[in-house]
C-alpha cells in the first residue's frame, strides 16, 4: 500500500509537561507504525512560536481518532489535562486509552475506570522491572486499536450533519430524513422507442433493483435530497458507499484520488481497505456537461453507480450517450397530491404533538399551499416549493401558518434566488435588482413572445437601454441575477425568468408602479382575463397595486357576463329536472375504511383531475371574439379565480363593503353558470328528441338521463368552484352576512361546504347547522346533495363516535365505525 492512499489514525497525547519523558518514549515506541502510515501523532510540541496554545490543542482533539492519556499524579492535578480528558469524551468518535505512568488516583476520574487501561490490567510503567516490557505491551495495545480503528468504516459525525441538514427548516435537531417524502419517479427507459411506456417507480426499492441508475429532473426538482436519502439508506445498512458532488471535481482530472479524498471526507477507516470491500456504490450528484469522465471512471470502480443530472443537460449531452445505454434512467416528477398531503403532515409534525394536529388543519394548510401553486401553473408542486411555503408561514407570518398576502410569498422565494445567487443582503442591492427585473419583465412583455423570452440580441439591447435610465447593475451583480444554479434570470441562447411566477410577479409589479401609463394595457388584459398570460398577471398587478380600479373593472366585467340570467337559487323549482336522477342517486357513501386510504383515494382523484385539465384545457388564445356567450363563461369562470386570489392575498387591506361585493360577486356569477344548464323538463325532452334524431339508435330516455347527470355535475363542479373561490377562513363573517341575505338553498349549499372545508373539527356548531338546513329545504336535491358531501367529509376526516352517530342518525344512514389505521 503506497502513502497516498492510506488513511492513517490520528493519535493525540494528553500529558503533563513533567511527564515529558514518557510522552517522549512512546512516541519512540510507536514509531514503526508511523513509518507504516498506520499513524499519525500529534502533540503540543508542534504548536509554533506566536499560535494558541488552547486554540491547537482543541482543534488536534477533535480532529484525533485517539487520545492517548498519560497518567501520572502530575496530570490528575492539572486543570488542563481533565479539560483534555472531559473534551475528548465530547467527540463522539474519538477513542481514550488511559496509560499509567505511575500509581495515581486516575480511576477515580469521572468515567476512566469503565476503560481498558495500558499496560496490560492497568499496572504502572514504573512498576516494572523492564520498562521495556511495559512499552511492548502498550505498543500492541494501541496497533490492535489502530488496526481495528482503519477496517471500521463510519460516517462522520460531521458529514453525517452535512448530509443530513435541509435548508427548509428554521428548527434545530431536524434532519433531511424528517420531512424527506419519496419523489414521483417515471422510467423512461423506453424513450426511444415509437411507442414508449411510461413506469412508475414508486419506492427506493424498485429503483435500486438496477446496478446503474441515471436520475433526472428540473432545477430544484429534489435530484440532490434524493441522493442523499439514498446516501443515508445505504449507510444504515452498512452497505460501503461514497457521495460525490461533481460540482467539486468538474475542473479536476479523474482520478482514483479522488475517490479516496471523498472517502476521507466522509468516513472513518482507511480508505485502501474499505475499496477492497464488494458491491460498492457510489453517487454521483451535479452531473454536468462536463464530468462524463468522472462518470467512465466510476463505472471501472464501483459496482453500482447512481447519476443525477439535471434534465436539459441529459437531453442535450447524454439522451444518446453510449455510457448510459444500460443505465436505468427515470425522470422526477411533480409531487402527486398524496406525497404533498404527506409532506405537510410530516412537516407540521415536527413542531405539533400528534394529538393537535386534526385533519381539518392538514386541510386548511394544504390548501393554502395549493392555492400558492394555482394547480402547477405558477410553481411546481416539488417539495423545495412546499416546504419553502411552509416556511415563509412560519418564518413571516404571524399565528401558526396564518397569511396576510400570498403575494408577500412569492417575494420571499424571490429574495432566497438572491442571496443563494451571493446577491449582498443590502437594500440598496436588492431594490437594483427588483428594479432590473420589472423592466426586463416588461422588455419581455412587449416583445410578444407566448414564451415569455427574448434572444441574446434584445437582451443585449435591454441591457444597453436600461443603462442610460437607470445605473447599470454591477457586472459581479448581473452575473449573479444570470447564475446557473440560482439567479432569477436563465441566459443561453435565449433569456428568459427561471420561473413563470418570477416573470408574473415582477411584470404585475411594473404595471402596478405605472399604472397611469399602461391604463391601456391592463384594460386590455381585463377585458380578455380568459387568457392565463393575463390572469396571472392581474393577480400579481392587484397585489402589488394600492388602487382598488382595476378590482372593480374585473367585478364589473364579471356582474355583466351572463347578465340576461338569474343566478340559480336551487329550490325545488329549479332542480325538478334532476328529480328522478336524485331517486336514482346512491345515497350511502360512507365507506367504514380508514380516514387514511380514504384520504388517499381523494387526493388520487385530485390528480388525475389535474391531469385532465391540463390534457383537455381550451386553448383561450384563438378564441373568437363573436363567441360572446362562451367567451362570457370562460369569463366568470377565469375572473373568479382572479377574485379568489384577491380575497386570499389582500382581505386584509380591502373594506368589508368591498369584500362583501366579492364574495356576491363570486357567488352570483358561478349560479349564472349553474342557471346557464338548468334546463327544466320539457327543454330536456325537447332537446332529447333533437338528439335522438341525429342518433335514432340511442333510445329516448337514456338521452334524457345523460342530459341529467350533466346538469347535475356541472351544477355540483360551478358550487365547488365557488367555494374554493371563498376559502378564506378569515372571511367567514363577510360570507355569512352575504348568506343570510340570499337566503336561498344554492347559498345555503355553498356555506355548508364552505365551512366543511374550513373547520379543524366538526362540533356541535356544525352539527345544528346541519340539522336546520335539513329541516329548512325539505326537498329532494337539497337532501341528497347535503347527504352526500356530508359523508364524504365523514370519510376523510376523523370524528368521535358519539358525534358520528349523530350526524349519520339525522342523515338517515346506518352508522359504520372506521377501520383503524393500516400499519
Amino acid at each position: 500500500m503506497t502513502r497516498t492512499n492510506k488513511s492513517p489514525v490520528r493519535l493525540f497525547y494528553s500529558y503533563s509537561h513533567k511527564d515529558h519523558a514518557f510522552r517522549a518514549n512512546l512516541e519512540k515506541a510507536l514509531a514503526l507504525l508511523r513509518q507504516k502510515d498506520l499513524l499519525s501523532d500529534w502533540s503540543d510540541e508542534r504548536i509554533l512560536p506566536g499560535h494558541s496554545i488552547s486554540d491547537a490543542t482543541k482543534t488536534a482533539i477533535r480532529e484525533s481518532n485517539v487520545v492517548a492519556f498519560l497518567l501520572s499524579p502530575d496530570f490528575i492535578a492539572s486543570e488542563a489535562c481533565r479539560e483534555e480528558w472531559q473534551l475528548a469524551g465530547e467527540q463522539a468518535s474519538t477513542v481514550r486509552v488511559p496509560i499509567i505512568l505511575s500509581d495515581c488516583s486516575w480511576e477515580d476520574m469521572d468515567g476512566m475506570a469503565d476503560l481498558k487501561a495500558l499496560p496490560k490490567d492497568g499496572k504502572p510503567i514504573r512498576a516494572y522491572a523492564n520498562p521495556d516490557e511495559a512499552w511492548q505491551q502498550i505498543y500492541k495495545g494501541l496497533k490492535a486499536l489502530v488496526e481495528e480503528i482503519r477496517r471500521t468504516f463510519t460516517i462522520k459525525d460531521s458529514f453525517r450533519k452535512e448530509v443530513e441538514s435541509t435548508e427548509f427548516l428554521s428548527q434545530k435537531n431536524v434532519s433531511l430524513q424528517d420531512v424527506f417524502v419519496f419523489p414521483v419517479l417515471r422510467s423512461i427507459a423506453n424513450a426511444y422507442k415509437e411507442d414508449p411506456v411510461e413506469r412508475i417507480v414508486s419506492n427506493e426499492q424498485e429503483l435500486l433493483k438496477h446496478d446503474h441508475v441515471l436520475i433526472n429532473g428540473e432545477r430544484l426538482s429534489g435530484k440532490t435530497a434524493l441522493c442523499r436519502h439514498l446516501f443515508l439508506k445505504f449507510v444504515d445498512q452498512e452497505i460501503p458507499v461514497l457521495y460525490l458532488d461533481l460540482d467539486n471535481v468538474r475542473s479536476k482530472k479523474p482520478r482514483e484520488r479522488i475517490f479516496a479524498q471523498t472517502y476521507e471526507g466522509e468516513f472513518n477507516g482507511d480508505y485502501s481497505l474499505w475499496a477492497r470491500q464488494r458491491n460498492k456504490v457510489i453517487i454521483l450528484d451535479n452531473h454536468s456537461s462536463d464530468t462524463k469522465e468522472h462518470v467512465e471512471l466510476a463505472l471501472d470502480h464501483y459496482d453500482r453507480v447512481i447519476v443525477a443530472v439535471q434534465t436539459d443537460i441529459y437531453d442535450a449531452f447524454y439522451r444518446d450517450d453510449d455510457v448510459f445505454a444500460n443505465f436505468e434512467v427515470v425522470r422526477i416528477g411533480q409531487l402527486t397530491h398524496v406525497a404533498q398531503e404527506k409532506l405537510i403532515r410530516k412537516r407540521i409534525l415536527l413542531t405539533r404533538q400528534p394529538d393537535s394536529v386534526s385533519h381539518g388543519l392538514i386541510d386548511n394548510i394544504e390548501n393554502r399551499v395549493n392555492e400558492i401553486i394555482i394547480s402547477n401553473r405558477i410553481l411546481p408542486r416539488y417539495p423545495f416549493y412546499v416546504l419553502s411555503i411552509l416556511q415563509t408561514y412560519e418564518g413571516f407570518m404571524p399565528n401558526e401558518l396564518s397569511i396576510s398576502s400570498y403575494g408577500h410569498c412569492y417575494f420571499v422565494l424571490i429574495l432566497a434566488h438572491f442571496f443563494k445567487s451571493g446577491i449582498a443582503r443590502s437594500d440598496d442591492e436588492i431594490n437594483a435588482c427588483v428594479n432590473f427585473a420589472e423592466h426586463l419583465a416588461h422588455r419581455i412583455f412587449l416583445e410578444d413572445s407566448t414564451s415569455h423570452a427574448i434572444d441574446e440580441q434584445t437582451f443585449t439591447e435591454f441591457i444597453r437601454d436600461y443603462g442610460k435610465t437607470f445605473v447599470p447593475l454591477k457586472e459581479s451583480t448581473l452575473r449573479r441575477v444570470l447564475h446557473s444554479d440560482y439567479g432569477i434570470v436563465n441566459g443561453n441562447n435565449e433569456y428568459q425568468f427561471r420561473s413563470p411566477y418570477m416573470y408574473y410577479f415582477f411584470l404585475g409589479k411594473y404595471l402596478a408602479k405605472h399604472a397611469e401609463d399602461e391604463k391601456q394595457v391592463i384594460n386590455e388584459m381585463v377585458e380578455r382575463s380568459y387568457l392565463q398570460s393575463n390572469r396571472l398577471t392581474l393577480i400579481f398587478l392587484i397585489h402589488h397595486s394600492n388602487d382598488d380600479r382595476v378590482i372593480d373593472d374585473i367585478l364589473l366585467h364579471t356582474m355583466c357576463a351572463l347578465d340576461d340570467l338569474e343566478p340559480a337559487k336551487l329550490g325545488r323549482k329549479d332542480t325538478e329536472v334532476l328529480e328522478g336522477l336524485m331517486k336514482d342517486l346512491r345515497t350511502e357513501v360512507l365507506s367504514g375504511k380508514s380516514v387514511e386510504s380514504e384520504r388517499e383515494k381523494e387526493r388520487l382523484a385530485r390528480d388525475t383531475v389535474e391531469e385532465t385539465k391540463e390534457e383537455y384545457e381550451l386553448n383561450t388564445e384563438n378564441f373568437d371574439e363573436e363567441m360572446v356567450y362562451v367567451n362570457d363563461v370562460y369569463r366568470i369562470l377565469k375572473n373568479n379565480e382572479i377574485l379568489g386570489q384577491i380575497l386570499k392575498s389582500k382581505s386584509g387591506s380591502l373594506t368589508r363593503v368591498k369584500l362583501h361585493d366579492i364574495v356576491e360577486t363570486i357567488a352570483d356569477s358561478g349560479l349564472r353558470l349553474v342557471r346557464a344548464m338548468l334546463i327544466d323538463p320539457s327543454e330536456i325532452n325537447e332537446v332529447a328528441a333533437w338528439i335522438r334524431e341525429q342518433q335514432p339508435d340511442i333510445k329516448v330516455e337514456k338521452i334524457r338521463n345523460i342530459l341529467r347527470i350533466f346538469c347535475f355535475l356541472w351544477t355540483m363542479e360551478n358550487i365547488e368552484k365557488i367555494v374554493a373561490a371563498l376559502n378564506k377562513p378569515e372571511i367567514r363573517p363577510i360570507v355569512e352576512e352575504v348568506v343570510e341575505g340570499k337566503n336561498t338553498p344554492a347559498y345555503d349549499l355553498i356555506d355548508y361546504f364552505l365551512r366543511l372545508d374550513t373547520i379543524e373539527e366538526f362540533k356541535k356548531k356544525e352539527k345544528d347547522l346541519l340539522k336546520r338546513l335539513l329541516a329548512k329545504h325539505r326537498f329532494l336535491f337539497f337532501e341528497r346533495v347535503l347527504s352526500i358531501r356530508t359523508q364524504f367529509y365523514l370519510n376523510t376526516h376523523l370524528l368521535s363516535g358519539p358525534m358520528e352517530q349523530s350526524v349519520c342518525s339525522l342523515l338517515g344512514i346506518r352508522y359504520l365505525p372506521k377501520l383503524k389505521k393500516p400499519t
